[in-house]
């Protein structure tokens, strides 16, 4: 009678698995962290099934307690340690879990801080002060994540609990790893409703670190920051959306001024090939140039010119949200201005330029990626590049756009187009680069 309740009590736990419990993005979770022991730490996922992996985070054990599972982003990392001292991680979707939390999360709202951190214990405190400061409902459970530079982290990642289990070693029940000034993520769970189901019977929290250069992952059980600058992540609540601009255009290829319709980033992407740092800060920075030349908010593509950067992305930027073309001398590239852009308008002649603002773009991206268009990075530091990358862009999509850019009249612009095509594409450059394996 007693394995058929455990076993009834499995199927239920298994079964929330589709239920809805996120704030904006449902959390699933399967499986539950006080029952795994009393089934023998049985998996009850299989990675591989889960149908949706799109921008999905989650934490969960590997296998029969052989280590750690953390998903980033889509990408499924597994650490193990079945040697004294030696750590192991990996990528792989063919993983198994005897308990396991997860959420899709395309959209994350990033907040700066510098409180001093020592203990988990503080995270869920900053977590929560947080999250019901800027309106969340924390009794509604959801995912987040930290990063920055960490002055001590401590973790642990467990080892097999049984004999026939690879990697048992009598005894040993998991192994700690610590680090200072680490740089790297901390994925986390928070949840005031889930005690024994993917938090500890006393936490509200479930977080797993995971370095920068994907050398180590693993549960974080310590950590000490003194008022280092960190970056709190929450999902974006339900309202939310993409950046948009109001445009007009013409109603066919012969006809008539008054097609006014909406662009997002989200087309601008779909343009560009994907998300990237330069295509928001061209996206944003745009924006803000444009609404000071249309101050009523719709924007005339049909009467509008732009010098740019000559970046893949902030070109493509520049082509799409202003309609300009070279051969309709509307849009040339050069590297001879003194910013991002030069937009005018045709009619009265009205320019301003477009800057971003000394130090908000981390000097690290740029050493990085001078580094990757002479293709001297590994394919590990390419994804390290990529998040640091994908960090910018999520903070200055949360912040306000005059914060990040100056936007300047140009009262003597001169129109003086020429064509130069010997810029380096360096969107496509490392595109043959075989996938980071650890």
């Amino acid at each position: 009678m007693k394995q058929l309740k455990i076993y009834l009590l499995i199927i239920i736990l298994g079964l929330s698995m589709h239920r809805s419990w996120g704030q904006n993005q449902p959390l699933s979770t399967v499986g539950a962290m006080s029952e795994m022991g009393k089934n023998n730490f049985a998996p009850q996922l299989w990675l591989d099934t889960l149908t949706n992996k799109d921008h999905l985070y989650g934490l969960g054990p590997y296998g029969p307690m052989q280590g750690e599972i953390t998903i980033v982003d889509g990408k499924p990392f597994y650490a193990s340690a079945y040697e004294e001292g030696k750590s192991v991680i990996g990528q792989t979707w063919d993983m198994k879990s005897p308990f396991f939390v997860s959420a899709n999360v395309d959209k994350w709202v990033a907040y700066e801080f510098t409180d001093s951190i020592s203990s988990v214990d503080d995270i869920e405190q900053l977590v929560a002060k947080t999250a019901k400061s800027k309106g969340y409902d924390t009794s509604i459970p959801f995912a987040f994540r930290i990063g920055g530079v960490f002055d001590q982290v401590a973790n642990h990642i467990v080892t097999p609990r049984r004999a026939e289990v690879i990697g048992y070693r009598p005894n040993v029940n998991q192994q700690e790893f610590s680090f200072e000034h680490a740089s790297g993520e901390i994925i986390g769970f928070y949840s005031e409703n889930h005690h024994g189901v993917f938090t500890g019977s006393k936490s509200n929290i479930h977080v797993h670190f995971i370095k920068d250069d994907l050398t180590f992952m693993g549960h974080l059980y310590k950590i000490v920051t003194n008022k280092l600058p960190l970056t709190l992540y929450l999902p974006a609540k339900a309202g939310s959306s993409t950046p948009t601009l109001k445009v007009n255009d013409t109603d066919f290829s012969k006809g008539r001024l008054g097609n006014i319709q909406e662009v997002t980033l989200d087309d601008l992407v779909k343009f560009h090939g994907h998300l990237c740092d330069g295509l928001v800060v061209g996206f944003l920075g745009l924006k803000e140039a444009l609404l000071q030349l249309y101050p009523d908010g719709t924007i005339d593509r049909t009467n509008l010119r732009i010098v740019s950067e000559p970046s893949p992305c902030l070109t493509d930027a520049a082509i799409y949200l202003t309609g300009g073309r070279y051969q309709f001398n509307t849009f040339y590239a050069t590297v001879a201005i003194d910013g991002l852009y030069v937009v005018q308008r045709v009619d009265n002649g009205e320019a301003v330029q477009v800057n971003l603002n000394r130090g908000v773009k981390p000097v690290e991206i740029g050493q990085m990626g001078a580094k990757a268009v002479k293709g001297e990075l590994t394919a590990c530091q390419l994804d390290a590049l990529k998040q640091l990358e994908d960090d910018f862009s999520e903070k200055r999509l949360s912040e306000h756009p005059k914060d990040n850019f100056t936007i300047t009249n140009m009262s003597n612009f001169k129109w003086n187009p020429f064509l130069q095509n010997d810029f380096i594409k360096t969107d496509v450059i490392n595109k043959e680069t075989k996938p980071c394996k650890k």
